[in-house]
């Protein structure tokens, strides 16, 4: 289909950002969702384009894309939807329910189901006023099902002991992040302790590629359901994720999930992100995981060497980075004597020509720098940028 276009419109298609007065910045975040995710390769946008000329039942285009995701991380069957954090709320909404379309129709009243979900304890945080309330981040998004959390442990770890003295019989599941500190419970023993409560298990694993092993571990070690995001290690769009797991959960998202009606139609998908994300998938797969993970940490070592010593600072290259994760990061300690937090650090980067992006951390006198997928040229202009603030 072809159609005549005026200049108002063809504006946004050499340069759309320009076009709505936005500045493009170097993104030194990685993949963070404020700056826009990731860069899509070629090939998943070229794939993208392709599925917006045809039309397609949407039904079949997510049976053939959870196929190829259950080839690639060991599952019996996946779905595309709308994000890591859409796949947790349709992953929690299919283990309240089940295949019962009553129950479905019900949510987020929990009423005659069971409704408390296992999790370690959320963050703290203080309003204006000093009260205290709970930060629940990411699991919102399993909140959103109306169920309630009993949480475990002190918000760092978490043992056997308190995990087992959490569990009733109006246990609905257990949630957890992959992260895993020195003395915690592992996830592999927490899904153990889970069945033996006859308990699924919903596994948070938005950020966690590379490694490529890590597609199919949670899998492997007995998870029912595991949520991942599109847009970060993957590469593919920003607006989409992955659940995958055991079959019949994967049949009961499917029952409330776009495109039907029920509590995750809220997580509906295009045609054109359905493929993107089986093409990011696919071509994720078949990279060199090594050669992968060197050329990353030559682009953050790149960083590190043209910093090299500021008067004002200290460099720090972590790999793996503070979580444990493959990830190359380069943090900068802003020197207290020099009147200057990280913040500050940060704003003057923001605010700058061209505008860079970076991360804080909890320490206010470190900013956090991910290059991975930064061009050499552009950090070059990061570290010069830095220099120029820190001497």
């Amino acid at each position: 289909m072809t159609s005549s276009t005026g200049l108002a419109v063809t504006k946004y298609a050499g340069d759309p950002y320009g076009a709505l007065g936005l500045r493009k910045f170097i993104n030194a975040t990685c993949h963070w969702t404020k700056m826009g995710g990731t860069l899509m390769p070629d090939v998943v946008v070229e794939a993208m384009q392709a599925a917006a000329r045809s039309y397609v039942d949407m039904t079949e285009l997510q049976k053939a894309a959870g196929r190829v995701i259950a080839k690639h991380t060991h599952a019996e069957d996946g779905y595309v939807v709308s994000g890591c954090a859409a796949a947790l709320l349709v992953g929690a909404a299919a283990i309240l329910t089940g295949k019962d379309t009553a129950r479905m129709m019900q949510l987020p009243n929990l009423e005659g189901m069971k409704s408390e979900v296992i999790a370690k304890r959320f963050d703290r945080r203080r309003k204006t006023d000093g009260s205290e309330y709970v930060h629940y981040g990411y699991a919102h998004a399993v909140k959103t099902t109306g169920v309630h959390f009993v949480e475990v442990g002190d918000g760092v770890r978490m043992d056997e002991r308190q995990f087992r003295a959490a569990f009733s019989d109006r246990t609905a599941l257990v949630y957890r992040g992959i992260e895993e500190l020195r003395g915690d419970l592992p996830l592999p023993r927490v899904i153990e302790i889970a069945h033996e409560h006859d308990v699924s298990v919903l596994v948070d694993s938005s950020n966690a590629l590379p490694p490529r092993e890590n597609l199919w571990k949670f899998i492997d070690w007995g998870a029912d359901l595991v949520a991942f995001s599109g847009g970060k290690g993957l590469r593919g769009p920003q607006g989409a994720g992955i659940l995958a797991g055991r079959r019949d959960l994967i049949e009961a998202v499917a029952m409330q999930a776009a495109p039907t009606q029920g509590i995750g139609r809220v997580a509906k998908v295009s045609k054109e992100e359905v493929v993107g994300l089986v093409t990011a998938l696919e071509w994720w797969a078949e990279q060199d995981d090594e050669q992968r993970l060197t050329e990353e940490r030559r682009r953050a070592q790149m960083m590190v060497d043209r910093l090299g010593k500021l008067r004002r600072g200290r460099i720090e290259l972590l790999y793996p980075d503070h979580m444990g994760r493959l990830f190359a990061t380069v943090w900068v300690h802003v020197d207290r004597a020099s009147g200057m937090t990280a913040s500050d650090v940060l704003k003057k980067l923001y605010d700058g020509d061209p505008p860079i992006a970076a991360m804080g951390h909890s320490d206010p006198q470190v900013a956090r720098f991910d290059v991975r997928l930064c061009e050499d040229r552009d950090i070059e202009t990061v570290a010069e940028r830095i220099r120029e603030i820190l001497g």
